[in-house]
């Protein structure tokens, strides 16, 4: 049986990305300044140059790079606001690592229908795609505290999540590049109503 590559091995503090993102939003992006944000976080040069393949992919090489900068101006109102920023920031990593797409509609399957998800459960639901092997689980604990960061998740007791109820988002702009990021990993032009009671939605759902 073939499996999905993963492509992600590695947590990036949302305020590095949140630093690339206004930079390039800006036109002022440089490897150079974002190696110093990387540094505050990470020692060893491998682990630096690792994090910023993985920033690079995320905000320079994204695939909804052409409606980031149609709609410029208003993603630099979005990110302004705590939510609305961190809710762009998944978007824009789901967009680039499928993974991590994979990652936040399991935990919506799970957390539309009950209350409490273990992390074994999410890893043997991604395992039939990726494998049972230790990059999936390296893999998973990358993208989820990423998740607990922007708020979408909390994490009660380890390895046990629940959805954050008090996550809210306030511009338009959010919810359209998440939608992006839904069809970006669907290879879809267009979506249909029925397609927003998919899992991946639970998380902008009132």
């Amino acid at each position: 049986m073939n499996h999905k590559s993963i492509d992600i091995n590695q947590r990036i503090p949302l305020d590095t990305l949140y630093a690339a993102l206004e930079s390039h939003l800006n036109g002022s992006y440089s490897e150079n300044y974002i190696m110093e944000q990387l540094k505050l976080e990470f020692k060893g040069e491998n682990r630096l140059k690792k994090s910023l393949r993985i920033v690079d992919k995320i905000i320079i090489r994204n695939p909804l790079n052409a409606f980031i900068e149609e709609n410029k101006e208003y993603i630099k109102q979005a990110i302004k606001k705590k939510h609305d920023r961190n809710l762009i920031l998944i978007a824009l990593l789901n967009s680039s690592f499928a993974f991590a797409f994979d990652t936040l509609q399991c935990l919506g399957k799970y957390l539309s229908v009950q209350n409490l998800v273990n992390s074994e459960t999410i890893k043997r639901a991604l395992s039939n795609k990726y494998g049972g092997n230790r990059a999936t689980e390296n893999a998973l604990y990358s993208v989820i505290p990423m998740f607990i960061e922007a708020g979408l998740i909390k994490r009660p007791n380890l390895g046990v999540y629940q959805r954050n109820n008090d996550f809210q988002i306030t511009s338009n702009i959010c919810k359209l590049i998440f939608i992006e990021s839904f069809k970006t990993n669907n290879t879809l032009d267009g979506i249909q109503e029925y397609q927003f009671r998919d899992p991946y939605f639970l998380f902008i759902a009132s």
